[in-house]
């Protein structure tokens, strides 16, 4: 295989990142992680075989995160965040809408976090020698002693990282690392990404991840100890973890590194049974509801106008009153104590009267292919019909709101546009259904020309 392109792309705070792409089939993104460098790295036969692998099935995306590697050396910011959005930007760089994730070491809770936050562009996830949480690699007292160490002496430092790295690698590869580290970042850039590694905290976002995920952990991992490994795996619900013989931090080096590779790609290459689920759902799993429609599902964050359309669907063709939306039930009687008729009967019919005079002039404007006036005219028309809507029944009768009606109107109305809006970003086909399916005001619908079943 010829050695994979590098190239370049510009973050939105202006840096320049250098990534490279190699392989076949859907893609498999790298978060970055330590001090990468995609030409050095690719120098190593070990490297260069277990991503080769990789690529026989995968499109493999790799890159080298800003302060290390070939892209750039100034970095002012050390935090997870900015690691979710330098792995945001290239995969929105790149048109890519789907891919699944390869969280080795350190850039394991910048997979969590970005899967937790897009569940909709990641397939699934695996994590090798990875972790949950910084604080669980060693004590306070061993991480800072190991920065004071890389910081007095980079030589000195790399050496120490390599011999947790993999204490059974030969003399050789040793020598040859230690090049490569120190090639690929200074020592004040890699006491700060040591710092980021140890703050580093995506506990909270892995109790949401609805992915499947998979968590490999070498035996005898002296770098991240398996007991981290575990750690991230009951973080995230229903994950597998699995223990891999060997010592090796490196998932390219040591004799199982064949079987890490065959345990990625059977579990990547497993079908995805979301992508041709049978059932329309409408479900909350935590914090993200999964969406299921027209053979496709996605899953988005949990918001109040999302809760409301699940009632609906839960209760299609029936009508339920926005306070019963707005406090979260859908049973009682609201009645007004302090009525009032939103429209009087000369406005309904002034109303009515100029919706009968712009229909007659919409057809006058369409004979006379005056394009211009009857889009002006439809303009004029859509409020109009809307306060209608906002205050006639179904069978045209006058509704009466009070104060209390009016607010809950008005705020239900609001997030349910809002969140049929994201759907429609995320789910056209979805979108345009409810669009089509949900009417609001005073008492609010779902009712669909055709019976669709729903998981809720």
């Amino acid at each position: 295989m010829a050695t994979p392109k590098i190239k370049f792309f510009a973050t939105s705070t202006r840096e320049n990142v250098a990534y490279a792409m190699h392989g076949r089939g859907s893609y498999l993104v790298v978060p970055a992680w330590w001090v990468s460098h995609l030409e050095l790295d690719w120098q190593n036969p070990n490297y260069q075989r277990f991503f080769q692998s990789l690529g026989k099935h995968h499109t493999i995306v790799r890159y080298d995160r800003p302060g290390v590697g070939l892209s750039d050396r100034q970095r002012n910011s050390f935090e997870l965040e900015d690691e979710v959005r330098i792995l945001t930007e290239l995969i929105e760089h790149l048109a890519i809408e789907n891919c699944s994730l390869l969280g080795i070491s350190c850039g394991g809770p910048t997979a969590v976090e970005f899967a937790n936050r897009y569940p909709h562009r990641v397939d699934r996830i695996v994590f090798i020698g990875s972790f949950v949480n910084g604080a669980d690699i060693g004590t306070k007292e061993i991480q800072q002693a190991l920065c004071s160490l890389v910081s007095a002496s980079w030589g000195l430092g790399a050496k120490t990282i390599i011999d947790l790295f993999d204490p059974e690698m030969e003399a050789g590869q040793r020598r040859t690392l230690g090049k490569i580290h120190s090639q690929s970042s200074t020592a004040a850039m890699a006491v700060e990404l040591l710092k980021l590694t140890f703050k580093m905290n995506a506990s909270d976002a892995a109790k949401n991840l609805i992915k499947p995920a998979l968590v490999l952990h070498r035996s005898e991992d002296k770098t991240i100890c398996t007991d981290a490994g575990k750690r991230l795996a009951i973080a995230i619900p229903n994950a597998e973890f699995k223990t891999i013989e060997g010592k090796s931090h490196l998932p390219w080096n040591g004799p199982q590194a064949n079987l890490l590779v065959d345990e990625i790609l059977n579990f990547t290459s497993t079908q995805k049974k979301q992508d041709t689920i049978q059932h329309n759902q409408f479900r909350k799993l935590g914090d993200v509801w999964a969406l299921s429609f027209a053979d496709r599902t996605i899953h988005i964050k949990d918001a109040l106008g999302l809760r409301d359309i699940a009632q609906l669907i839960m209760n299609a063709g029936k009508e339920i009153h926005v306070r019963s939306l707005a406090c979260g039930e859908t049973s009682g009687s609201y009645q007004s104590s302090e009525s009032i008729e939103i429209l009087d009967q000369q406005a309904l019919q002034e109303y009515r009267q100029r919706l009968a005079e712009l229909a007659e002039e919409k057809t006058t404007a369409a004979q006379n292919g005056d394009e211009n006036l009857f889009l002006t005219l439809e303009q004029e028309e859509e409020p109009i019909l809307a306060e209608l809507n906002a205050v006639a029944g179904l069978a045209g009768k006058t509704r009466y709101f009070n104060s209390e009606d009016e607010k809950a109107r008005k705020s239900v109305t609001a997030r349910i546009r809002n969140s049929i809006k994201r759907i429609q970003s995320l789910h056209p086909k979805l979108g345009e259904h409810l669009i089509q399916s949900i009417s609001t005001g005073q008492f609010c619908r779902y009712s669909s020309s055709s019976s669709i079943r729903w998981l809720t």
